[in-house]
């Protein structure tokens, strides 16, 4: 078995896959270990690439959030489509919440935003690229707040949180157990979820519980997915990827890995349905919000 990842080593993308694929395997019975490839990018079409390529027999997995197929979808009609993937599922969902600087003068979202508000110069924003989720969802709280928020676009999740943790831009938009390496330098101000899965971490304050207007619920489904042709030709195949993978969540090897990094309370699994209508919700939001972040690319 090959796990195709779309982006660079260290990640959160590849630090979840760490954690799944050795209990995955063995409950697949596989007599060898996943084969780590990192592929990243071209916003994840090169791993994609392979996949299509690969040979369709279900042993070539893409490990991705969710939101980046979509932005594929939408941004390489030519090139690619959701139809050429078959959802496994998901192994675990990160929310996202608003980071500031440990330091930051700002305890509340409320805080935050009425400076921005107010301030000669417009707020900064670092996201982990152009036209990624973190950039779709920084542009949801700028639209629905009212509020001038610069997006600062850096090459990948790991540097724009970086760029928070380091006082180098005001905010940052990241994914909640992706972004724990710089837990003792942030501090988050909402989280756009129904509640925060943690305690003792962030224990961020849901946004529309503060907030006086409405915020879609953001988020990244980590997913697992296969060729859509190797679907079609091994269903038997693709069916037991989906019964182990749902199995391999509450396996107890598992479960004391995720527990060791903090991921257990993200640990969710999603049907293939389940992926299937989060990629319809996905396409909806990236439709109100494209326009303004395409502008945005005008300023980078």
């Amino acid at each position: 078995m090959t796990a195709v990842i779309p982006f660079a080593p260290g990640g959160g993308t590849d630090r979840s896959v760490r954690l799944v694929t050795p209990t995955w395997g063995r409950l697949l019975g596989a007599s060898e270990d996943f084969l780590l490839d990192h592929k990243p990018g071209a916003g994840s079409l090169i791993a994609q690439n392979l996949m299509a390529n690969a040979p369709h027999d279900a042993h070539t997995v893409v490990f991705t959030p969710a939101p980046h197929t979509a932005w594929l979808a939408e941004l390489e009609q030519a090139s690619f489509s959701v139809d050429q993937v078959a959802w496994v599922g998901s192994y675990f969902v990160d929310p996202n919440v608003l980071l500031v600087p440990k330091d930051s003068p700002y305890d509340t979202i409320e805080q935050f935003l009425d400076a921005a508000a107010s301030s000669d110069r417009p707020f900064t924003a670092s996201v982990s690229s152009p036209l990624s989720a973190a950039h779709a969802a920084t542009v949801a709280l700028r639209e629905r707040a009212g509020v001038p928020l610069e997006v600062v676009p850096f090459d990948g999740g790991g540097p724009a949180r970086n760029a928070v943790a380091g006082g180098h831009v005001d905010c940052c938009m990241a994914p909640y157990w992706s972004a724990t390496n710089v837990l003792e330098l942030t501090k988050a101000l909402a989280i756009f979820w129904p509640e925060d899965p943690t305690q003792g971490l962030w224990d961020a304050p849901p946004a529309n519980e503060v907030l006086p207007f409405d915020m879609p619920y953001l988020s990244e489904p980590y997913c697992a997915q296969i060729s859509a042709q190797s679907a079609a030709d091994h269903p038997d195949r693709h069916a037991r990827l989906v019964e182990t993978l749902e199995a391999t969540l509450s396996d107890p090897e598992f479960l004391a890995g995720a527990d060791a990094q903090n991921l257990t309370p993200f640990v969710q699994f999603m049907d293939p349905g389940e992926c299937n209508q989060f990629i319809t919700e996905y396409l909806a939001l990236l439709a109100e919000f494209r326009a303004s972040m395409e502008r945005d690319l005008e300023n980078m």
